[in-house]
């Protein structure tokens, strides 16, 4: 009786495996082309209120606050590299309104000071804030 069980569950499996590779292999069907599914696309309808008259599409506009943070973290980014012991490391800088956030690991104590130093010392920075975690062999 005991064997019975056991050749029982293997069919089982055998079964289940077999079905379920099966219906991958069905799923392997023909794709239609991504051009012809783009020639059955319908424009979409106009906005209520809105002219039907085409606008040009100026330029893209930008967050000045995002600008100036992106710009920001990107000097401070650049002063850390620029240094010999800390471009070594991964650190990851956040910015806005002046306040820098640096992440990432380091191996001393005097690498993470000398990271906020630099920072601190980069033209905008009001502020610097380390979440730097120390690990030896980073």
């Amino acid at each position: 009786m005991r064997i019975r069980y056991r050749n029982l569950g293997i069919r089982t499996l055998t079964a289940a495996m077999a079905a379920i590779l099966c219906l991958g292999i069905a799923g392997c069907g023909k794709t239609s082309a991504p051009e012809e599914t783009a020639k059955n696309v319908l424009p979409p309808a106009p906005v209520a209120g809105s002219s039907t008259k085409s606008q040009k599409a100026g330029p893209p506009r930008v967050d000045p606050a995002a600008a100036a943070a992106a710009a920001l973290a990107a000097a401070v980014k650049a002063a850390l590299a620029a240094d010999s012991r800390l471009k070594s490391f991964a650190i990851d800088i956040r910015a806005a309104n002046g306040a820098v956030e640096l992440f990432g690991t380091v191996d001393a104590k005097s690498s993470r000071e000398k990271a906020e130093k630099i920072a601190a010392g980069v033209a905008g920075v009001k502020s610097v804030k380390s979440h730097l975690v120390l690990v030896s062999g980073s």
